[in-house]
C-alpha cells in the first residue's frame, strides 16, 4: 500500500516536470498578432517557488490556447507581493491588470462573505470542500462577488489544503497549549478571531515577512497548509506542526468583471472549461505536495501531532459556535446558514455522516 501511495505520488510529481518542460518552450506557440483576447494575469508566485499554484496556472493559460486557436492568449506574469493586498486588489479594479491571483483571505477584505469558508473544522475531508466549492454554493459566491464589487473569482483552488498551526516554543495537542502563541494570520478577523478564541495572540504579517519574523521573534508560529509551509522553508525556524485541520485553505484568481463581461460567450465557455482542468491539476499537485512534505518534515526533525478525535473536538468547541455567532453578526444569517446547508449536501451526496452544525 505505501509503495503504491509513493507510485501515485512520484507520477503526479513527475506529470507536473513534464507540463514545465513542455510548456515553458510552447507558452508563447501562438504570437501576439494572432491573438484577439489576452488575460493579463499576475501572479506573486514563480515556477520555482510554488509549483502546484504555478503549474495550474500554465495548464490553464495552455488549456486557453489550445481551445481557442489561438485567438485567446493568458499571459502570466511573476510579480512580488511588495505590496499591501488591498492596493493589489484595486489595480484590479482599476483595469491595470486583468487578473491576479489571489488567496481568498485577502479577498474577503473587500467581499467579508466569503469568510463563511472559513468556519473552523467545517469541512471533514478535502472531496467535501471541492463538492461544495464547485456547486451552487461556490458559484453564488462568485456571482455576488462580481456583482458587489466588480471582481469576479475565476474559480476556488487549493491554497495548500488544510490549515494547521506551528510554532517553536512547544506541542500543541489542545488548546491549552495555544495559550499565549504568538501566530501570525493574514488580516482576516475570523482567521484572527479563531486565533484569539483558542488562547493564542493573532499577529497579521504579510507572508513575505514571515520567515524573518519568526527569526526576530515576533511571532512564535503561524497557521498555514504544509505545502504552503515549505514554499518559504519554515522547518528551519519552526520546530512543531499540529495537523488540526482548522481550515481549509482557499485561492483563487480574481478577475476584473468587465473585462470578463466584455470576452464573447465563446472565450467565457473556453476559460470556464479550461478552469476545471487547471483546478484538477492544483488539487492532485497539493495534495501530492502535503503527502510528501510531512514526510519530508518529519525527515528534517520537525515533530509532526495528529490531534485525536477527542482532541479534535476540543479545538472545536472553543472555535466553532464562536465563529458562527461572528459571521451570523458581521455577514449574515443566510451566508452562514447556506454554507452550513451546502456542507451537510455534500456530505450526504459523498457518503458520509453529515455533521450536525447549529447557528446558536
Amino acid at each position: 500500500m505505501k509503495e503504491k501511495k509513493w507510485r501515485i505520488i512520484t507520477i503526479t510529481i513527475l506529470y507536473s516536470l513534464h507540463l514545465t518542460i513542455v510548456l515553458a518552450p510552447t507558452s508563447n506557440a501562438y504570437s501576439k498578432d494572432q491573438a484577439t483576447y489576452v488575460m493579463r494575469l499576475a501572479t506573486g508566485y514563480t515556477q520555482s517557488n510554488n509549483h502546484f499554484m504555478w503549474t495550474a496556472f500554465e495548464v490553464l493559460k495552455q488549456e486557453v490556447e489550445s481551445r481557442s486557436q489561438g485567438k485567446f492568449k493568458v499571459h502570466i506574469y511573476s510579480q512580488t507581493m511588495g505590496k499591501a493586498s488591498a492596493d493589489i486588489i484595486e489595480e484590479v479594479k482599476d483595469g491595470l491588470v486583468d487578473a491576479w491571483a489571489f488567496s481568498s483571505g485577502h479577498c474577503a477584505t473587500v467581499y467579508p462573505p466569503l469568510q463563511v469558508l472559513y468556519i473552523p473544522y467545517l469541512f471533514a475531508q478535502r472531496d467535501i470542500a471541492w463538492e461544495v466549492l464547485d456547486g451552487p454554493f461556490g458559484q453564488k459566491l462568485i456571482e455576488d462577488m462580481a456583482q458587489k464589487t466588480g471582481l469576479r473569482p475565476l474559480y476556488w483552488i487549493e491554497n495548500g489544503g488544510f490549515r494547521h498551526y506551528s510554532n517553536n516554543k512547544r506541542p500543541i495537542h489542545s488548546p491549552i497549549d495555544m495559550k499565549g502563541l504568538k501566530i501570525r494570520t493574514m488580516e482576516t478577523p475570523l482567521h484572527m478571531k479563531i486565533v484569539s478564541d483558542l488562547g493564542g495572540r493573532p499577529v497579521p504579517i504579510p507572508w513575505g515577512q514571515l520567515y524573518d519574523a519568526i527569526n526576530a521573534e515576533i511571532v512564535d508560529g503561524q497557521e498555514n497548509s504544509i505545502a504552503t509551509f515549505m514554499v518559504p522553508h519554515l522547518e528551519e525556524v519552526q520546530n512543531f506542526i499540529t495537523l488540526d485541520a482548522h481550515v481549509y485553505g482557499v485561492y483563487t484568481i480574481l478577475m476584473n468583471n468587465d473585462w470578463y463581461q466584455s470576452l464573447p460567450d465563446e472565450m467565457k465557455n473556453i476559460l470556464n472549461q479550461a478552469k476545471k482542468v487547471s483546478a484538477t491539476v492544483n488539487r492532485g499537485l497539493s495534495l501530492s505536495n502535503n503527502i510528501a512534505g510531512i514526510h519530508y518534515l518529519q525527515s528534517k526533525g520537525v515533530d509532526v501531532y495528529t490531534p485525536s478525535t477527542a482532541e479534535k473536538a476540543e479545538f472545536r468547541k472553543r472555535t466553532q459556535q464562536s465563529a458562527l455567532q461572528w459571521l451570523k453578526k458581521h455577514v449574515g444569517s443566510s451566508w452562514v446558514e447556506g454554507a452550513l446547508h451546502a456542507t451537510q449536501e455534500a456530505e450526504k451526496k459523498l457518503g458520509y455522516k453529515p455533521q450536525t452544525i447549529e447557528v446558536q
